[in-house]
């Protein structure tokens, strides 16, 4: 059931990584046009965003540490309902929080954007993930503003919409309840990108130059945010079900111009489209770099095949980076001497032709 390829609970699966990779992974025609960490090279780019900013507007990044950061915890950028079980209307309103990451510099050039988003199986999870909340700080040491977010899981049992399509069959019980939690999870990781962009003069923003950075079921999130309509996870609930929403800044985009999915599927791509009746992958879709175990016991390897199949299909860019051997949850792999932080920075600054020094 690949919709139920979805990620287990609790804190994610430290694999040791003693093996190399995957001698150096796949890449689509559009992403190996360019140069890795050029500045200059690369398709697919950024966009979809009012207001753009050009390239040369935005400001250098830097391979090395350059800045002290400057750290903000428990940032309120929305509320969601939880409900002492599914689908009972005793609504309570719950604050979603965030970290900021800036950092400290004197130079006001509207800075990139990255978001980093947990792993938990939709049962658990949270904004302080080491190795996430680690990686938030290491971009902005180099002149990204970071963000680390929570989100709804299982256990709040957050609003669902009408026509909510049941779990596939032969779901278990846990499973049917992490279905029902990509809605609200989904609901939530879109809340938090525009919230991003209502405050974006508060941090000096390039706001289309946005990455999710997911692992495990945050990179579920992480590939609908770069793959999703606006409209979902936006209409389908009524205001009088859900007032909370109001206050979600819904005149903002959610979309990302840049997805890098650690060990994560497409299960809440699946349940937007049995919702919605429509495909979500087209050619418009957000660059992404996919990285996977090939013998994950948790979300399978064919996962990560299904979003390059998908990739393939529809023309969009995509880097393939297969780790040979390795299950769920390796932060420690390499591929050619690379960390996952510095083939996510690549990636990204291929993909957004960021400057780099």
């Amino acid at each position: 059931m690949a919709a139920l390829a979805i990620a287990g609970c609790g804190t994610d699966i430290q694999t040791p990584a003693s093996a190399a990779g995957a001698g150096g992974g796949e890449v689509s025609s559009t992403v190996a046009a360019g140069g890795m960490a050029s500045g200059t090279g690369g398709v697919g780019g950024v966009g979809g965003v009012g207001g753009a900013t050009s390239p040369s507007d935005v400001g250098v990044v830097y391979n090395e540490k350059k800045f002290e950061v400057k750290v903000t915890e428990d940032v309120v950028f929305a509320q969601g309902l939880t409900h002492s079980s599914w689908g009972v209307g005793d609504g309570t309103p719950m604050d979603l929080l965030l970290d900021v990451y800036e950092p400290v510099r004197d130079n006001p050039a509207p800075m990139p954007v990255v978001v980093v988003i947990h792993g938990g199986g939709f049962v658990g999870g949270s904004k302080g993930h080491q190795v996430l909340s680690g990686m938030a700080r290491g971009f902005a040491e180099r002149g990204w503003v970071s963000f680390s977010i929570d989100y709804r899981v299982a256990s709040h049992a957050g609003t669902l919409p009408a026509g909510y399509p049941d779990a596939p069959q032969g779901a278990t019980a846990k499973q049917a309840d992490q279905w029902r939690a990509l809605y609200p999870a989904c609901r939530d990781a879109k809340a938090a990108i525009r919230w991003i962009r209502a405050h974006a003069d508060d941090y000096s923003l390039a706001t289309d130059h946005v990455a999710a950075i997911g692992g495990s079921a945050g990179s579920f999130l992480a590939l609908a945010l770069g793959v999703s309509d606006e409209a979902d996870c936006v209409g389908e609930v009524s205001s009088e079900a859900d007032p909370t929403l109001a206050d979600t800044h819904v005149e903002q985009s959610s979309r990302v111009q840049t997805i890098v999915d650690h060990w994560g599927g497409t299960a809440v791509i699946t349940m937007l489209e049995m919702l919605g009746g429509a495909p979500r992958f087209d050619a418009t879709d957000a660059p992404v770099s996919i990285v996977h175990g090939t013998e994950d016991p948790t979300v399978p390897f064919s996962q990560a095949e299904a979003i390059r199949d998908a990739y393939q299909t529809t023309g969009a860019p995509y880097a393939f980076y297969p780790l040979e051997g390795l299950g769920h949850g390796p932060w420690n792999a390499q591929l050619n001497g690379q960390s996952l932080t510095e083939l996510a920075f690549d990636f990204i600054v291929l993909q957004q032709k960021l400057v780099v020094e």
